[in-house]
């Protein structure tokens, strides 16, 4: 009989790799979880006992990450004697419960519910399991309107409102040397001349913390959208982290890859996605497109905000307080975003590190320069030579800069490098995708490689150079190749490998959708997995870490955010969204394990970006009322087993309860502040109707992903 370890026997890596296991576990669950549906009682048993797995998950990442140092902008370190004991102990019972839970829908079993020990409780609008705070899987959203510092102020409150305090707490403790304090007044420089508005939005925020009973001062703030450090000089793997300052700690990149102190890189899983679409290309010669941001989902909002200055606009930063655990600091960076004008703001556009060294330096952040866009930017013309008018900056860092993949109705750019930017531009931009004849059409895309014929030298390229495909862009599959050196040129090297069959799936499914592309031509598209080749898992991961490739899709369980959407012109802009994967079926993209979420909705919630606050909020209402017709006719129909009906029956309830609540918040306050957060609050309510709603219509009659059906 075996014994747990004591905390002598342990130590973090032990734990990570226990992590990475309980990971598999889940994965390996769901993967035999579905093969079957909500008709068939083995799945809704064990679909419920993986929920409760799920949560344990999260509950032994979050004490692990308050340990290694990968949460600490969220939670305080964890320094207990036998925290290491206890998170591995979590991570192991996780792996024995997800065991149980494959082999039961393996034998056709129907599973006891274990439920988690946690004592659960509504803090806020979101659950508690413990102390530990769960990751809502209905993405709330923040309404903000007047001056930039109005909105900063009610950014603030509404997120406390929604999270609590805990949210913004590490930053209002964070102090700063006075080397810090010098490079923060160096970027607070480049903004206050390029976007003085980020500014003032700072120091809304910080009025707006500090009232909501979170002292912040307007130096903590403006940290998260500079940082403290100065600009890189070496290629980073992706932002900095607290993780960095911990010197027997694992300093933790995006996306998983953990980098030990010799610069390392051990793992690594995909990147984000994005895919555009206008002219010729779509059913009406508007612009249609998607993207996905691809991690373990954080605690994140959508911004729907109505500046007094310029545009209108709908924006999801990754994080509501410019972090992700495991990932870093992104200054507020995210995506995707679309304005009243129609500008779109779609992915980062899969490029890093193209500029001359001699250029790097000082400038402005992704984040701030998306947000600077979207307010002021009326074509996607403007938006493009907006940024040719700023100076390089730090582009060794990924998002740590301006770029991206932009379009509108008219016209569509993916600028891969700013080269010469702001005296003497000479930048690669990507403005079409091409055949093999070099016939141009009106659509482009962007996973984590470069894919202009001019940009052969960016993404750390190493001395042999990349190879280049038509559609794949330039990659190496070449493992000698990619790990040949350390840390961040291997990072990028790895992601030239991960995204080259993504993008050839991009090429393909546009190519075959040419001309008829719509809205839900793009859902679709975000509903439809690659595929990985069957055989014995460890014999599938050495091929493939040998250089294998095989079809692949950009929708994966490692999706943290999906989005599809239509800009417009004419207060009719549609945006929806989905925490994680778009679909519970979907594969990973490599042999990885994905993220999986307790209380899983794999179903979009949709906003019009109306005139006002309060048309948005009168299309979400009446989107609702409609969702739950569907799902009542749907489910009226339903010809499965009775606890699945059960469980179906049970969402649509709250579906109803969500929106009638939410019709009960009377819009009586004294100030705008106050009325724009009660009407927020409607708004989520609407939209949590929404998603519930469409589970139970999408339980009963499946979408189905492009090809199917």
């Amino acid at each position: 009989m075996s014994h747990p370890k004591t905390e002598n026997e342990i130590d973090r890596q032990a734990v990570q790799n226990v992590r990475t296991l309980a990971h598999y576990a889940i994965h390996f669950a769901n993967r035999e979880l579905v093969k079957r549906d909500w008709r068939d009682p083995v799945y809704v048993a064990a679909r419920a006992a993986l929920e409760e797995v799920a949560l344990d998950l999260h509950r032994a990442k979050w004490l692990f990450g308050r340990i290694d140092g990968t949460y600490l902008d969220f939670a305080a370190p964890a320094i207990a004697a036998d925290d290491l004991v206890r998170a591995h102990s979590g991570f192991n019972d996780v792996i024995s419960r997800a065991k149980e839970i494959a082999e039961a829908c393996r034998a056709e079993q129907v599973i006891a519910l274990q439920k988690s020990k946690a004592d659960r409780t509504r803090r806020g609008e979101i659950v508690f399991a413990d102390d530990v705070p769960v990751v809502p899987t209905i993405c709330p959203i923040v309404v903000l309107q007047g001056t930039n510092r109005d909105m900063g102020r009610q950014y603030a409150q509404q997120i406390i409102e929604i999270y609590g305090s805990w949210i913004f707490a590490r930053q209002a403790t964070r102090s700063f040397s006075a080397d810090e304090r010098a490079e923060m007044s160096r970027w607070e420089a480049e903004l206050a001349k390029y976007m003085p508005e980020i500014l003032e939005f700072a120091a809304g925020w910080a009025e707006g913390a500090s009232l909501s009973g979170v002292p912040m001062t307007y130096e903590q703030v403006l940290a998260i959208w500079t940082g403290t450090r100065p600009f890189s000089t070496e290629v980073r793997p992706m932002a900095f982290s607290q993780a960095d300052a911990h010197e027997e700690g694992i300093t933790a990149a995006y996306l998983g890859v953990a980098v030990g102190p010799d610069k390392s890189v051990a793992e690594a899983a995909d990147m984000c996605s994005g895919v555009c679409a206008w002219g010729s290309a779509t059913v009406d010669g508007k612009l249609v497109a998607a993207s996905t941001t691809d991690h373990d989902c954080t605690y994140q909002a959508t911004i729907v905000a109505f500046p007094d200055r310029g545009n209108s606009f709908i924006y999801t930063p990754f994080s509501a307080n410019g972090s992700i655990p495991i990932l870093g600091r992104f200054f507020m960076g995210g995506h995707p975003g679309m304005n009243s004008k129609g500008v779109a703001y779609i992915h980062h556009g899969g490029a890093n590190t193209g500029e001359p060294f001699s250029e790097w330096g000082y400038g402005v952040r992704r984040g701030p320069s998306t947000f600077h866009i979207l307010q002021f930017a009326e074509t996607a013309d403007q938006a493009r030579d907006m940024q040719l008018g700023w100076p390089v900056g730090d582009t060794a860092i990924s998002l740590g800069t301006a770029g991206g993949l932009f379009a509108d109705a008219k016209y569509g750019f993916s600028l891969e490098a700013r080269s010469g930017s702001p005296d003497a531009p000479n930048p690669i931009v990507r403005e079409a995708t091409y055949d093999a004849l070099g016939n141009s059409f009106e659509f482009l895309y962007a996973n984590n490689n470069a894919l202009s014929p001019r940009s052969g030298h960016l993404n750390a390229a190493p001395k042999q150079g990349y190879s280049y495909s038509l559609a794949g862009g330039w990659f190496t599959f070449d493992p000698a190749v990619i790990h040949s050196e350390p840390g961040g040129v291997a990072f990028r090297r790895l992601n030239t490998k991960n995204s080259e069959g993504r993008n050839r799936f991009h090429y393909r499914t546009m190519m075959a959708g040419y001309g008829r592309i719509d809205l839900e031509y793009m859902t679709a598209l975000y509903r439809t997995g690659g595929a990985i080749p069957e055989g014995d898992f460890e014999a599938v991961c050495a091929r493939w870490n040998a250089g294998e490739q095989w079809d692949c899709s950009p929708a994966h369980r490692s999706n943290a955010f999906t989005v599809v959407m239509r800009p417009d012109e004419n207060n009719a802009g549609v945006y929806r969204g989905c925490v994680g994967p778009a679909a519970r079926d979907l594969n990973c993209r490599d042999p990885g394990h994905g993220y999986y979420y307790h209380d899983e909705t794999n179903a979009f919630w949709e906003l019009i970006l109306a005139a006002s606050p309060q048309a948005v909020l009168a299309n979400a209402e009446q989107k609702a009322a409609e969702d739950i017709q569907q799902a009542t006719q749907a489910l009226e129909g339903f010809d499965g087993c009775d606890a699945g009906k059960s469980e179906l029956q049970r969402l649509l309830e709250e579906a109803r309860d969500e929106l009638a609540g939410g019709k009960k918040i009377a819009l009586e306050a004294s100030d705008r502040d106050q009325q724009l957060s009660l009407l927020s609050r409607k708004l989520r309510a609407a939209t949590r109707a929404q998603v519930r709603a469409s589970q139970v219509r999408d339980a009963v009659h499946p979408p189905v992903g492009l090809g199917e059906g």
